[in-house]
Order: structure tokens, then sequence, then C-alpha cells
């Protein structure tokens, strides 16, 4: 089954979209199935749950965190993650900075933004983006690779698009004047189970897919 959704999903999309699925809550066996599969990008949102995965798996997968991370987890991923997608404020990636720099490891993120503005989801708001910027060329140990967002809790369509559309302007116009080793616009992290068909026509290039791969 889970073999059969991701060979249909894959059908869906271009190659050059990254599909991370999403393993967070679901059995190693099942994410083992996930890798068997040939999707080697996945996704987890608990410090706890991915350690354990850690442990079994190792580097096999390329590890993508994307919950909400509390600073006094950040010690756990560093060196163990392809990318955190959830960086959300310049307090977090001190943090990260600061245990990188510990281990000797460079770490690469997303910055998380909230178009919306939903108080449920986490995020940098738009009006805030420039002065997070203004901080981002001290780091050594952290790289900003690209922008995620998740998008609104909403049927309307429309509303879904007009954030995705959002998104990919701030992105492109941060790959315009982003210059030097910190920041460098690679990855577009937008789209899930319910959205990710809308957000590939309006240029995201990874989609974080879980319940259409494990239903």
């Amino acid at each position: 089954m889970i073999s059969e959704n991701i060979k249909r999903i894959k059908s869906e999309i271009p190659e050059d979209v990254t599909l991370v699925a999403v393993t967070k809550y679901q059995s190693l066996e099942a994410t083992q199935a996930v890798l068997e599969a040939g999707v080697f990008d996945l996704g987890e949102s608990k410090v706890q749950d991915f350690l354990k995965k850690y442990e079994v798996l190792g580097d096999q997968p390329r590890w993508h965190f994307i919950g909400h991370l509390q600073k006094n987890k950040v010690k756990y991923l560093i060196g163990k993650t392809f990318l955190i997608h959830s960086v959300d404020s310049i307090e977090l990636m001190d943090v990260i900075e600061k245990e990188g720099k510990k281990q000797g490891v460079v770490t690469d993120v997303l910055l998380q933004l909230n178009l919306a503005r939903e108080d449920s989801k986490s995020g940098i708001l738009e009006e805030d983006l420039k002065t997070v910027m203004n901080e981002l060329a001290g780091y050594q140990f952290v790289r900003v690779k690209g922008l995620m967002a998740i998008g609104p809790l909403t049927q309307n369509n429309d509303k879904i698009r007009e954030i995705f559309v959002d998104l990919k302007k701030i992105y492109d116009r941060i790959k315009e004047e982003s210059v030097g080793e910190v920041v460098q616009m690679n990855y577009l992290s937008m789209g899930m189970t319910d959205d990710y068909t809308i957000a590939i026509e309006e240029g995201s290039n990874m989609i974080r897919v879980g319940r259409k791969i494990f239903s």
C-alpha cells in the first residue's frame, strides 16, 4: 500500500520537486517501507520520536525536522538532520549556532514564515523578516537554505494559493538579493497532502506529504 501510494504521488509531481515523506507518528516498520519504496527524505516533528528512529536507521535517510523546535532540544538534532524546516526566530537560530559551534557542525535550516498570520502556527511575520535577515550575516554554523510555510487552514483554494504566491515572491526576492554562504535560497518547502498540487503550481520544489502515503 505504501509503495503504491508513493508511486501514485511521484507520478503527479515533477522530477525536480523533492517529496518529503512525513513519517511522524508512524512505526519503524512503516518508515522502513518508505525507504524501500525509494523515498529517502523523511520528515519528523518530535525530537524523541526522531531519535528512536535515528538509532536504528542512522544516516540512511535524509532527515527533515518539520515540527516546532524547542530551544532545549536543539542539541539532539545537531549533526543528524539534512534540514530543519521550522526555524521561526532569531533566538532559535542563536541556539542552533551555539550548539553547532560546540560540536563543530554546520546546520542547514529553512526559515518558517507565517504569512497567513494564524495564531495556531509558528513562524516569522513578513514585516519582521528584514530584521531577521539583517541578523544572519554573523552566523558561522547555520546556513539558511530556503523558506518554509504551512498553508492556511481553509477549504478556500484561492486563499491557499494567495499565501503560496506571496511566499514564492519573497523567496525570489531574497534569492536575488542574497550573496555569501549564510543565505542560499535552494529550497521552497510548501505544500502538504491537501494542497501540494497548488503549491507546486506556484513554485514549490519541496513538499511534505504524510496522510496520502500512509492511508
